[in-house]
């Protein structure tokens, strides 16, 4: 089925109105105290600095200015500095600095924890400690505050660090709610979801414009392998998985595979570099020995034509990896979704032909792989066979397709739009993510209830806000159009019923 030439209105008129519209995580990277212990560690004082009911008002810097928190920043739960892109006030003229937050017990720990030789503190804005002291300026960024919590702490009668209960922050933090969130409760709920919705179509109209003009540069079959070969890879190795799909297209797989599952599987393993080498002595199993073998049997024959062009294995993520989702176990899925013909590509072409009365359970079935060939019941080379089967593509991973990919190329290909609205009431909920949770808790507050964005279009609708006023935002808040834009449009565009 050829794509079609336009994006029609009828399939995302949310869209097109929003375009005339301008759990709890782990505490992150928590330095031991030095010795001897301070009756409070760290972790403490990241909960004082994040949340505004416990920090004091009254802060000053070593110089004496005073400084406002305006956003303490957002908890970092990874390497690097403790809070990340927060803004501060200071001095009488309320100068605005803005930057990273890193929290000490003492002044010295900065030197202590080298972090002055660390790039990832570069843009450091504040040094905010328990105990006053100064370190000489050019051990920190330049311009760089420092700040020390005790003797606005000592100043407040009913303090105390007993108070604090660590384990539930950062949830429990009240940092200063930005302004998109004031915006939206003067929204009701009908109004808060009619937001979400108009960006969820705007995501997957943008989607579909893009899918559709690669279609018309290199086919629909074409396409949806890269893309599905990219989805496969998820975030760690995405990239790598999308360029094995260009380096080896679709009509060339099937060519040299013949539609043989293992001849595929070996021509994606070894132009990927994850071929294991079966001369080097390994604890391997008798089945995963004559595997291998009949891998590189099928490999070595057409290795000649590829060896110049393959990805080197340094380009993989394999560490941290879930078993699961290694690479190694995912281009098998590959191959039983491309290698026969017709496969995956023709069966979405026949569903974007006639999709009336097309159910989200039958899309999903699209990716209900038959038995693989050693995988089914294998985690990697080296374990030992499940006693269940183990899917090659999950049910969250089938969903985040159908929601990322499928739908938006229906409509790149021109299907109905009445289909296309009916599939897109039913979208299945992705599995929700740190960015998803972290948007609805910017939009909604810590306590909102997560029932308003369980759809899977609000859900992209979250992400689709991230994307367009959070991810490029450099003035945290300040100049984003995002408020101004839900009040302007209360009245007009989304109703109280």
């Amino acid at each position: 089925m050829k794509p079609a030439t336009g994006i029609a209105a009828a399939w995302f008129p949310r869209a097109a109105d929003a375009a005339r519209r301008e759990q709890p995580f782990p505490c992150g990277i928590c330095e031991a105290p030095p010795a001897p212990p301070a009756p409070f560690t760290e972790r403490h004082l990241q909960c004082v600095w994040a949340d505004t009911r416990l920090r004091p008002a009254m802060l000053a810097t070593a110089a004496g200015e005073r400084v406002q928190v305006e956003h303490p920043g957002e908890w970092n739960t990874g390497p690097g500095p403790d809070f990340l892109n927060a803004a501060l006030r200071v001095g009488p003229e309320l100068r605005r600095i803005t930057g990273d937050v890193e929290i000490h017990i003492r002044p010295a720990d900065w030197q202590r924890h080298r972090h002055a030789e660390d790039p990832r503190y570069r843009r450091v804005c504040a040094h905010v400690s328990f105990y006053p002291g100064t370190l000489p300026a050019a051990e920190l960024p330049a311009g760089a505050l420092q700040i020390a919590l005790r003797p606005a702490l000592d100043a407040l009668p009913d303090f105390s660090f007993d108070n604090i209960d660590l384990l539930a922050y950062p949830v429990a933090a009240r940092a200063t709610p930005p302004p998109c969130r004031e915006s939206m409760t003067h929204l009701t709920p009908p109004q808060r979801g009619a937001v979400l919705d108009a960006a969820g179509e705007t995501r997957l109209r943008r989607r579909a414009e893009v899918l559709q003009s690669a279609m018309l540069d290199r086919g629909p079959a074409q396409v949806i392998y890269e893309e599905v070969m990219a989805a496969l890879g998820y975030r760690p190795n995405k990239a790598p998985f999308r360029r094995l799909a260009r380096l080896l297209p679709l009509d060339r797989l099937r060519e040299k595979s013949g539609g043989d599952l293992v001849r595929a599987y070996a021509l994606l393993m070894g132009l990927a570099s994850l071929l294991p080498d079966p001369s080097v002595r390994r604890s391997w199993d008798e089945e995963t020995r004559t595997f291998i073998r009949g891998c590189w049997d099928a490999w070595w024959p057409l290795s000649d034509e590829f060896l110049a062009r393959r990805i080197p294995r340094a380009d993989w993520s394999l560490a941290g990896i879930r078993p699961a989702n290694r690479p190694e176990r995912r281009l098998m899925a590959a191959a039983l979704l491309f290698a026969p013909a017709p496969g995956l590509p023709e069966r979405i072409a026949a569903v974007a032909q006639n999709p009336c009365g097309v159910a989200a359970e039958q899309l999903l079935a699209l990716f209900d792989l038959p038995a693989a060939p050693y995988w089914s019941n294998r985690l990697s080379f080296s374990s030992a066979p499940t006693l269940e089967p183990v899917a090659l593509v999950g049910t969250s991973r089938a969903q985040a397709i159908l929601v990322n990919l499928l739908l938006p190329a229906f409509a790149a290909m021109g299907a109905p739009a009445e289909a296309w609205q009916a599939l897109l009431a039913a979208l299945p909920a992705e599995e929700s993510n740190e960015l998803i949770q972290q948007t609805a808790r910017r939009l909604f507050g810590q306590d909102h209830s997560p029932r308003l964005y369980r759809s899977g279009l609000r859900r992209q609708g979250l992400i689709q806000i991230h994307h367009d006023y959070c991810l490029g935002d450099r003035t945290l808040c300040a100049a984003c159009p995002f408020p101004r834009t839900l009040t302007a449009s209360i009245p007009e565009s989304f109703p109280n019923e």
